[in-house]
């Protein structure tokens, strides 16, 4: 059986997110992550704050793995640059491949 390529994250609180992209900095990267956002629990400037707080450990992290925030209805312009966004799923997994072999050529 194939080893899973990557987790999916479910946060159901800002502190929940936090503490989850905390975990995921203190481990060794060897699965890609894809947190699924509703904003039923984080709202998108609570998601932006968060992810310009650890803007830093996201970048270094995204050297060796991917981190994607999946959320449905989003405005692209709202999210900071340095953070892979999609809409569904199947996008977040497209994005995961594609900065892997990113990463493969740098």
């Amino acid at each position: 059986m194939a080893q899973a390529k990557y987790k999916i994250i479910l946060p159901k609180s800002k502190a929940q997110f936090e503490s989850e992209l905390q975990n995921i900095f203190k481990k060794n990267p060897n699965l890609h992550y894809i947190f699924r956002v509703l904003d039923e629990y984080i709202s998108l400037e609570e998601l932006s704050e968060l992810l310009l707080k650890y803007q830093n450990k996201i970048e270094q992290f995204k050297k060796n793995k991917s981190i994607v925030i999946l959320m449905e209805g989003i405005d692209y312009e709202e999210f900071p640059e340095f953070m892979s966004v999609a809409p569904t799923e199947e996008e977040a997994v497209d994005i995961i491949d594609f900065e892997e072999i990113e990463r493969d050529f740098y």
